[in-house]
């Protein structure tokens, strides 16, 4: 047995609140990047989402939205020799989408408004058939949130919750909380990072909820076995973004 405190020497939380454009990065082999990530607009501001791939041989484009509790819906599609093809309901004066070259397309969303809060996605295939079967690759996504004009945004107040003597003795388990909550609007992302390194393993997340139907709460736990939390003295950090 392993006998440490019940809080290990370093227990980090970072807080990062992001209104605007977050650039990402392009690996190696086939990619797709699309950015930014995530974004709050008020009414009648306009979007660009871009997207990129550095495979050359994906000829077809497709832009689809995902609001709230939905599925995906078409916008519009493309190829490196057609024109734009919109889907019933969308049209190219909300949703104006250009390709510069076989790598890069924008999507410009023009004066938004709350019916366009969304996520919004870029597909790229190699042959149209593909989209059904296999072969394509999706950007990460675009989640847009739109508030009113006098919407105020509220950072979340962070508590944070060491291991029970309980659960250390009787399940020979230890799990960290993390509680955000009081925030608007609902634009929260979290990660857990133990040394530095991204931790998925053993990460609970509940969905954002409302709270008093104006503001949201989120919750997330980290479970490890009890000898890493007594013995290792490992940082462990819990990045909102």
């Amino acid at each position: 047995n392993c006998r440490g405190p019940l809080w290990p020497s370093s227990v980090l939380l970072l807080l990062t609140l992001l209104l605007s454009p977050i650039n990402a990065g392009v690996g190696i082999g086939a990619y797709i990047a699309q950015w930014p990530e995530k974004i709050i607009l008020r009414p009648g501001h306009s979007l660009t989402i871009s997207c990129y791939q550095n495979y050359s041989n994906l000829a077809y484009m497709f832009w689809y939205q995902q609001p709230p509790r939905n599925g995906l819906k078409l916008i519009v599609s493309s190829s490196t020799w057609s024109h734009n093809s919109y889907e019933d309901g969308y049209s190219e004066a909300k949703f104006e989408v250009t390709r510069q070259n076989t790598d890069y397309s924008l999507m410009t969303i023009k004066n938004v408004t709350a019916q366009d809060a969304a996520t919004y996605f870029c597909l790229m295939i190699h042959h149209f058939v593909t989209v059904y079967t296999s072969g394509f690759s999706f950007g990460s996504g675009t989640k847009l949130t739109v508030i009113g004009e006098n919407d105020e945004i509220i950072p979340p107040a962070v508590a944070i919750f060491s291991p029970s003597k309980q659960e250390i003795q009787q399940k020979s388990k230890a799990t960290l909380v993390c509680l955000a909550s009081g925030f608007y609007p609902d634009h929260l992302t979290l990660v857990w990072r133990v040394n530095g390194v991204k931790r998925t393993e053993g990460v609970g997340t509940d969905e954002s909820s409302t709270q008093n139907g104006s503001t949201y709460s989120l919750t997330s736990r980290l479970r490890m076995p009890a000898w890493e939390w007594l013995c290792t003295h490992r940082r462990y950090v819990w990045l909102l973004t």
